[in-house]
């Protein structure tokens, strides 16, 4: 199979920056790992009311997991974490403390949703430039999280996820780690369709993700399944099946170190890389609790103790809604419970 990457992301694996820590005999060696659990606090991430399953914690759970499996198989290497608890870490400080921490590996993991129950699989991306439908999907979901962020507009110089046009700055900036982000990727990637209790496998994929934006080591942002599938769900569900995703992950860390450690060349399984196909997804549905020209802070009274909702903001209007429905007919039956706090509530369609 041909590795089919754009060509100016092949010209960074000439401008891997060196890596921080080098032992007494000179040998550079890995001795930092950052692992963020995505979302947190009053970002849920994706989210199942039938049963109750929040993104945010499968991701904490994974995280906590991986790091001990770390720290008792690895105990030469410092395991950092971006969260330890519930709490709602912004995106771009998520990179400043893999950044201030000098850290030689972020792993950043989460959960996938799609707007059709259908899609299932893993998937590990790294940053990069390509902008296919599926791909920008996930950048729009997961980067949407800045609009939850105080004064995101000024932080994120003026990006804005939900506008295409605003994904031209990453054409700019580049990953000088790609080389050993794609290498680690590959071999997280053949561990779950080797091992993983999730085999099926949507690949290796390269997108304009903010939290990897700034990182400057190898980093890569793991979906572990779908929370919108049934069968990813049920999965995602079970404590041993997220402790062997957690071990698939480490053992990929392992050989990953490996590599890092005796300088060797970082070969890529091309079986792994995401097929150039694009994935059709239907619409899904939320439900809308109210339209402000504002921003709201988080916490206002507006929320009524709401904490799971989303915000978008379109035609000059910050929105905000809750829920994440596959049918029409499942947030229609939901309806009647959110109008209790917000009686205006009503349903809509997000396309993409």
């Amino acid at each position: 199979m041909v590795l089919k990457w754009p060509a100016a992301m092949l010209l960074v694996l000439f401008l891997s920056a060196a890596p921080a820590f080098a032992g007494q005999d000179g040998a550079i060696r890995l001795r930092t790992v950052v692992i963020d659990a995505g979302h947190g606090g009053h970002d849920p991430g994706a989210i199942n009311k039938n049963s109750k399953l929040r993104e945010k914690d499968i991701n904490l759970d994974l995280a906590i997991r991986l790091g001990e499996l770390i720290q008792k198989g690895s105990p030469d290497v410092k395991v950092i974490y971006t969260r330890k608890t519930d709490k709602f870490i912004e995106l771009a400080e998520r990179g400043n403390i893999a950044n201030r921490n000098h850290a030689d590996l972020f792993i950043s993991i989460h959960v996938n949703s799609a707007k059709s129950t259908s899609a299932s699989g893993t998937e590990t991306f790294v940053m990069g430039t390509d902008k296919s439908s599926s791909n920008m999907e996930v950048c729009k979901r997961e980067n949407s999280v800045i609009l939850l962020e105080e004064d995101y507009s000024t932080t994120y110089e003026g990006f804005d996820p939900n506008n295409p046009e605003s994904y031209i700055i990453f054409n700019l900036m580049q990953n000088a780690h790609f080389e050993q982000s794609i290498a680690f990727a590959a071999l997280v990637q053949q561990n779950f369709i080797s091992n993983g209790p999730i085999k099926k496998s949507r690949g290796v994929r390269q997108a304009p993700l903010m939290v990897l934006w700034r990182t400057t080591m190898p980093s890569v942002l793991i979906e572990v399944g779908f929370l919108s599938n049934a069968n990813d769900r049920t999965t995602l569900n079970q404590a041993a099946s997220r402790q062997k995703i957690a071990q698939d992950i480490y053992d990929a860390f392992v050989a990953f170190k490996k590599q890092y450690d005796e300088g060797g060349d970082f070969s890529i399984d091309t079986s792994v890389l995401a097929a150039e196909e694009e994935i059709e997804e239907e619409p899904h549905w939320e439900i809308q609790i109210m339209a402000s020209s504002k921003k709201l802070k988080n916490g206002s009274a507006e929320f009524k103790g709401e904490t799971a909702y989303q915000c978008r903001f379109i035609n000059g209007m910050y929105k905000y809604s809750v829920g994440n429905f596959s049918s029409k007919e499942a947030a229609i039956e939901a309806l009647p419970d959110v109008r209790k706090k917000f009686p205006g509530a009503f349903v809509i369609a997000v396309e993409k």
